[in-house]
């Protein structure tokens, strides 16, 4: 009955139906789709224990303190001001819609708090609860997607963490090529 019903249609929301894999039946209860599709995931993207790669004998190359200051040091508001001004105005809406529009429109009210979040991850090391809001959204790798192996899951990130990530990228991109040979 379903795959009648299939045929006439050109895309399947992959949390509504799934084809199992074992044994190439369709399933439709939200439940188990939704369990078929994170078990999917989670073994591609689990880590291993063991280190794929030994790093005997390797000699690696080292930072100055001083450079090594920089990377770790607190974060500027010239930094922060610089990473939200590199972003497109549109991109990285947050759950409740806020973008890098919003918050260049209202930098003098937000950025305090902005640079305020940004050292508090820098010093921690991770997010306090709720400032890494990510979203993962699938997107089919061909025609007519009917496996969880479809599908390709990209991750939809918010302001906070972009600003973050410019900010580390741009501090890396000066002293890269002391520790990499070329």
């Amino acid at each position: 009955m379903i795959l009648k019903q299939l045929k006439h249609v050109e895309y399947i929301n992959v949390f509504k139906l799934i084809k199992y894999f074992e044994n190439d039946l369709w399933c439709d209860n939200k439940d188990m789709v939704k369990d078929k599709v994170r078990d999917f995931f989670k073994s591609r993207y689990d880590e291993d224990d063991e280190l794929p790669v030994r790093l005997d004998n390797a000699s690696f190359n080292f930072i100055s303190s001083k450079d090594n200051g920089m990377l770790v040091g607190a974060i500027t508001e010239e930094e922060v001001k610089l990473a939200v001004w590199s972003h497109d105005n549109s991109k990285s809406p947050e759950p409740n819609e806020f973008n890098f529009s919003f918050v260049k429109f209202c930098w003098e009210l937000l950025k305090e708090d902005i640079i305020m979040i940004v050292n508090e991850f820098a010093g921690r090391g991770k997010w306090s609860r709720g400032f890494n809001v990510t979203f993962i959204s699938l997107i089919p790798k061909v025609n007519n997607p009917q496996q969880v192996y479809d599908y390709r899951p990209i991750s939809l990130v918010g302001c906070l963490y972009k600003i973050v990530s410019n900010i580390l990228s741009l501090r890396l991109k000066k002293v890269i090529n002391k520790v990499i040979d070329h």
